[in-house]
């Protein structure tokens, strides 16, 4: 074990030392392009600024060769001295040479070279950074001379990486060298490598590390094995080797090498294997030493004991108890060998005491036998009165006997199933050779239980459905029962069953498919699509004007025209074509098998036998239209959502261009650029949402009697990657059509709520908030459970949260919308009534909706100064609202002229730029500062 722990051990940190190693030479590595790319983007820099020399500009444009030469002279020698630069090449626009400084190692093959880099800076406008190896490597830069816009010539400047190798040094404490492959390098200083044909013309602690690439050159081909990290012994200390290729204009021929001195790390290892043998050693001969000791004298003491136990197997209590007495001896500390002496004496006593107890059971044999026939009577009447049936099998599976809940249950009398297979009361369809063969099972004794589920017959024809469970008997003749069949009728269960399972896929109301169910369908007719090269259409609608004949005549009304529309799409489209409403007055249609003809010819005979429904109620007609969105698949979408998303849009391109009108999606006009726009918002949403992108501002309301300012409403915002703020205008309608509406509520809640809590923590007089909902709130069911939990999380009172919901949010879903505030008063919060007077039926919703404070909408506020009409309106909605007992706020009061004329109305509340703009918590919210 010890050996086993030092190889475990050994193999763990030579792995973690690895591992290490490897992140190291990532590190390196990333380091090396670093110092690259600023070497790079310095001599840009450079670049950039000879045109903005004094006088140079002109002389470029002139093409002036000295007028350049003797501007340039000025600033050559501060920049080859204090930069390094090891040569600088400037060229006119027709790609000629114009002057250059420095003295390079290029040869007339490198001219070309230059010159075809030069054609391509010169056409693209943009600067390259080539790499040069020859008998040195200079890092190049070629880039444009831009003088407003125009290219005036062109720089190309060289630099040695003399620098970033020394930066290198400094950075990773590794020694750094330069190889340049197959090179006939003139350099005298050079240190050559024969069996890599390589020179080394740079190299940090020049003498040791040469040394070292001379041992690893012995040991390892060039770059096959030095592409990976290698490692070699080297004058008692340990070193790894790594090349990083240098992308140059040979290919292959310069390397960078890497020389790591891991001495340290590697004894580490050797010294921490050592000590874990060392020890566990020791651990082994300490342990062998004690066990010795101690099961000696144990061993001896359960000796004695061993020469006692014959005398309690022969019956001889009281002589075996005085044995264990005379061999005992006292001991300062009980062990399990006391024990054993004490468990033995007990032991004797209670087998004497059981001797004696098995004679006097003998005379009760006689009672138990009349108790045993009247607990027999017991079972029998248990079994008739269970209401399961009981039946019992032999060996052969017929019946035997059976209770009478089965008699009642099947209508058959036991007589009449005696001798009866059990598997011929079982339906014909069932798989009996599969229960038979389970059945033999259990009468071989090869399993001791069956279950089962079965259709099994009545006498009078009907059939039950029965959950089965045998069990195995023990018998002894054939005669004998061999199972024990308990069945339970579970037929009312699988009926409910069936039924849920129906509903699980189909609307109620309609009968057709719901949402679930259809995305199913889509995504399965998509894939047949896609296997098959087959065409398919999607038809998406709504019905016009649904929510106004739900206003007028009810939701009786608006349920007999659903169903009279679902009846209308069971009867136009083809048997495989498979409709189902989405939700609301939302259908859809998929067209398996079609081609864009044929899906508009189905939209417009749906559009026609539309066109001919009417429902009539309550003495008042009402004509059926809608408007219908095509798309095609695989063409406008590959998957659901995005097939979906397509066919929503086109049915609200139908809907801009009339009522009662079919759209086919099409990639070329503005539908496509409307999924763009929702994958561009998607995306943003989520991201928000991921990284904590979003953000609440809050606005003041003041009370326009007291001028107090205690309540504030809780806006969105959304802090974008570029610095800037974003209003929900721009992405709630995306987070709507994409689902995430629901996320975007769930954390307003969080926050707000939070927030409030932090606000309240020490103030005396409590800070209440207005938080807005979306107007799917309603239709979500972990909304209530969120606000709940939330305020027991954070021990915020309910009293100073309010929820805001807009008119056109009630109207989506009335009786929801109902059903929740209630639920949400029900906490002890409040409800704002936002955008008051905007419908026509504001009056209305003002009577419906349990709110407690309307606001006006602000249309009606911003020029209430210069329209009399607005003044009438407002002081109309206010009286409504004061009748009705509800707070009223002013919205988009953005002046003083605004404030002191709704002082003279029944106005409550006001909200606007004059009363203070939308801002972050820290504005308005301070630890230590009152409001």
């Amino acid at each position: 074990m010890v050996l086993l722990f030092c190889i475990v051990s050994y193999l763990g940190l030579i792995t973690n030392f690895n591992d290490q190693r490897k992140l190291e030479h990532q590190r390196f590595e990333r380091e090396i392009d670093s110092l690259i790319d600023r070497l790079s983007q310095r001599l840009r820099q450079q670049a950039e600024i000879i045109p903005f020399l004094d006088g140079m500009r002109e002389a470029l444009l002139s093409n002036n060769k000295e007028a350049i030469s003797n501007i340039f002279d000025q600033h050559w020698t501060l920049l080859h001295f204090h930069s390094g630069v090891e040569f600088v090449r400037l060229y006119n626009t027709s790609n000629e040479l114009t002057a250059d400084w420095g003295i390079t190692e290029l040869n007339v093959n490198d001219d070309g070279v230059i010159l075809k880099w030069i054609k391509e800076v010169h056409q693209n406008e943009i600067p390259i950074s080539p790499l040069l190896c020859r008998q040195n490597c200079i890092q190049l830069t070629v880039a444009p001379l831009l003088i407003e816009g125009q290219t005036a010539g062109i720089a190309v400047i060289g630099i040695s990486l003399a620098d970033a190798l020394l930066a290198f040094k400094r950075i990773s404490g590794a020694d750094i060298g330069l190889l340049l492959h197959n090179s006939s390098s003139a350099d005298l200083e050079a240190l050559h490598i024969e069996s890599w044909e390589s020179s080394v013309v740079a190299l940090t602690n020049k003498v040791d590390s040469y040394k070292i690439l001379n041992a690893a050159s012995k040991a390892y081909s060039f770059t096959d094995s030095l592409k990976n990290i290698v490692q070699i012994n080297w004058n008692h200390r340990h070193h790894q080797i790594k090349l990083y290729p240098l992308n140059s204009v040979n290919k292959n021929m310069a390397h960078l090498v890497v020389i790591s001195d891991v001495t340290s790390a590697v004894n580490n290892i050797y010294d921490s294997v050592w000590k874990i043998a060392l020890i566990g050693l020791l651990g082994l001969i300490i342990s062998e030493f004690l066990l010795f000791s101690i099961f000696t004298r144990l061993l001896s003491r359960l000796k004695d004991v061993s020469f006692t136990l014959p005398l309690l197997a022969s019956g001889q209590f009281e002589d075996f108890r005085h044995s264990l007495t005379l061999t005992k001896k006292k001991q300062t500390y009980r062990d399990e060998i006391d024990m054993l002496y004490d468990a033995a004496v007990e032991l004797s006593r209670q087998l004497e005491d059981l001797e004696q107890k098995v004679s006097s059971r003998a005379k009760l044999l006689i009672a138990q036998k009349d108790e045993l026939s009247r607990e027999r009577d017991f079972v029998a009447n248990l079994l008739d009165t269970a209401q399961v049936i009981v039946l019992t099998q032999n060996s052969s599976g017929k019946i035997i006997s059976m209770n009478a809940y089965g008699e009642m249950l099947t209508y058959y009398a036991e007589d009449e199933l005696k001798n009866t297979p059990f598997l011929n009361i079982l339906v014909s369809d069932f798989d009996s050779h599969e229960l038979s063969m389970h059945l033999d099972e259990i009468n071989q004794g090869l399993r001791e239980q069956l279950r089962h589920e079965a259709i099994t017959h009545c006498k009078d024809g009907t059939t039950r459905h029965v959950a089965w469970l045998h069990s195995r008997l023990s018998w002894n003749s054939i005669d004998d029962p061999s199972i024990l069949s308990v069945g339970l009728d579970i037929t009312e269960y699988k009926r409910v069953e069936g039924h849920l399972a129906w509903l699980a896929d189909h609307d109620p109301l309609t009968n057709l498919y719901n949402r679930r169910r259809f995305s199913d369908e889509l995504e399965q007719a998509i894939s047949r699509s896609d296997r098959y090269h087959h065409t398919g259409a999607l038809l998406f609608f709504d019905l016009d004007r649904f929510k106004y004949i739900n206003d007028t005549s009810g939701h009786q009304a608006g349920d007999a025209l659903l169903r009279m529309v679902a009846g209308m799409l069971l009867r136009t489209i083809r048997s495989d074509d498979i409709s189902a409403r989405l939700g609301g007055d939302e259908f859809a249609v998929i067209l398996p098998e079609i081609n864009t003809e044929g899906a508009i010819e189905v939209a417009k005979k749906v559009l026609a036998h539309l066109s001919e429904t009417q429902l009539t109620i309550n003495g008042r007609t009402h004509k059926v239209s809608a408007s219908i969105g095509i798309a095609l698949f695989p063409e406008h979408g590959e998957n659901v959502h995005d097939l979906l998303a397509a066919a929503d849009l086109a049915m609200y391109q139908a809907k801009d261009t009339g009522r009662n009108a079919w759209y086919l999606f099409s990639k070329e006009d503005r539908s496509r650029e409307r999924v763009q726009t929702l994958v561009y918002w998607k995306e943003k949403i989520e991201y928000a949402l991921l990284h904590d992108r979003f953000m609440l501002y809050f606005q003041p309301i003041m009370n326009v009697h007291s001028k107090e300012i205690n309540h504030y409403e809780v806006l969105l915002r959304m802090h974008d990657v570029d610095g800037s703020i974003l209003s929900p205008a721009g992405f709630i309608t995306a987070a709507e059509h994409t689902g995430l509406i629901h996320s975007i509520d769930h954390m307003v809640l969080h926050k707000a709520i939070m927030q409030a809590a932090k606000i309240n923590q020490n103030k005396k007089n409590s800070i209440s908030l207005s938080i807005n909902l979306s107007a799917h709130a309603f239709n979500d069911p972990e909304l209530l459970p969120i606000i709940k939990q939330k305020l027991v999380d954070h021990k915020v009172d309910p009293k100073t949260l309010m929820f805001e919901i807009t008119e056109t949010a009630a109207l989506e879903n009335l009786p929801g919308a109902r059903a929740l505030m209630k639920e949400i008063k029900d906490l002890g919060c409040g409800f704002v009534l936002d955008d008051f007077g905007v419908g026509f039926s504001s009056f209305y919703y003002l009577r419906e909706l349990p709110v407690d404070t309307v606001k006006i909408d602000g249309s009606f506020i911003r020029n209430i100064i210069e329209n009399k009409d607005d003044q009438i309106l407002v002081e109309a909605l206010c009286s409504v609202a004061s009748g009705f007992g509800k707070n009223i706020t002013a919205e988009f009061v953005e002046n003083e002229k605004v404030f002191r004329v709704l002082g003279k109305m029944k106005i409550d509340y006001a909200q606007g730029y004059y009363i203070g703009k939308p801002a972050p918590y820290g504005t308005y919210f301070f630890q230590d500062r009152e409001l």
